[in-house]
């Protein structure tokens, strides 16, 4: 058995009709796409886009103080 982590950020669909895209945003086809050739690589984790994980490791070293003023 085997996990596969897929981390996609805002994905464009029904249920984010008449909201604006943010950046760095996906479709649905291209998080499926993104999963199936991870799996197929025998990989564990992915990012939708692939941009976001460089994006997200340098977030992961900000003090918890600058997180708490970043806008929601």
């Amino acid at each position: 058995m085997r996990l596969l982590l897929v981390r996609p950020g805002f994905v464009v669909g029904r249920m984010t009709a008449g909201m604006s895209p943010a950046p760095l945003s996906s479709t649905p086809d291209q998080v499926a796409d993104a999963t199936v050739a991870a799996l197929r690589a025998g990989r564990g984790e992915v990012w939708v886009p692939g941009a976001l994980r460089p994006v997200f490791a340098l977030f992961r070293h900000l003090p918890r103080a600058v997180w708490r003023r970043l806008p929601r």
